[in-house]
């Protein structure tokens, strides 16, 4: 076997690992690194054979890119589906970067006020909710998650209707405090945002109940939470805006 035909199927092997695995490996746009590295090396081979292999990944990467947008679109679609209530809008943020750790940092998302974004507007996932806007910029705003000590969410659960209040306590674990005993809360059950906050829209999906406790004052119980967005993973949140705040 001559070395340029080597050579020409290592190349489709590391590219079809990175159509394939690249994706769960390295999130969303893996498959798309799999295009990229792939154009590299068949891009100075102009024999018909190496040619026509080269068209042929060629189409399934681009088959692959179309399916990573496919799949953003039906993400988009899911998380839409929060802002369908008079007066709301809805905008898609990319987080650029995080101020400081995974969990508790805030995101850095490149939508400001130019794009009508306002401190106080709710930020959410498909997943779930992932903070509040509290500081803006003419192309950036700075988001704080739920993970966050300073955040503290009206919830209720979505079976026993136990109401609480949402906070973050050291290591950004989610607890439930101030829950009624006599609702008789369980483990997994979901926690809700309520209609009592005032701030955040009433509905959205914020985590799961782990464990259920008495709490520090005895008189009422403490709920442990573990929050529906993956913190680690977040890269793009849908900013909630007010048709009225956004003017």
């Amino acid at each position: 076997m001559r070395n340029r035909d080597v050579r020409l199927i290592w190349n489709i092997v590391a590219a079809a690992v990175l159509l394939f695995a690249g994706s769960p490996l390295l999130g969303v746009g893996g498959s798309i690194l799999g295009a990229r590295f792939a154009s590299l090396f068949f891009a100075d081979d102009s024999s018909p054979e190496s040619g026509y292999l080269s068209l042929s990944v060629k189409l399934m990467l681009e088959n692959a890119e179309l399916r990573e947008m496919a799949a953003k679109s039906r993400m988009y679609r899911s998380m839409l589906n929060y802002t369908r209530m008079p007066d709301v809008t809805a905008l898609v943020g990319r987080v650029m970067y995080r101020s400081e750790g995974l969990i508790r940092g805030d995101l850095i998302v490149d939508r400001g006020s130019d794009h009508g974004v306002y401190p106080g507007a709710v930020c959410i996932t498909s997943r779930g909710l992932v903070g509040i806007v509290t500081s803006v910029e003419i192309t950036t705003s700075t988001v704080v998650p739920i993970t966050s000590p300073s955040i503290h969410v009206s919830c209720i659960t979505a079976t026993s209707g136990s109401l609480g209040i949402l906070g973050s306590q050291s290591g950004g674990q989610l607890q439930l405090e101030y829950v009624d005993s006599s609702s008789e809360p369980e483990a997994g059950e979901t926690v809700l945002t309520s209609r009592f906050g005032g701030v955040y829209p009433e509905g959205i999906v914020v985590g799961r109940v782990e464990s259920v406790s008495e709490g520090a004052r005895g008189l009422d119980l403490s709920l442990s939470v573990i929050p529906a967005v993956d913190f680690e993973r977040v890269d793009e949140v849908l900013i909630i805006l007010s048709e009225d705040k956004a003017r």
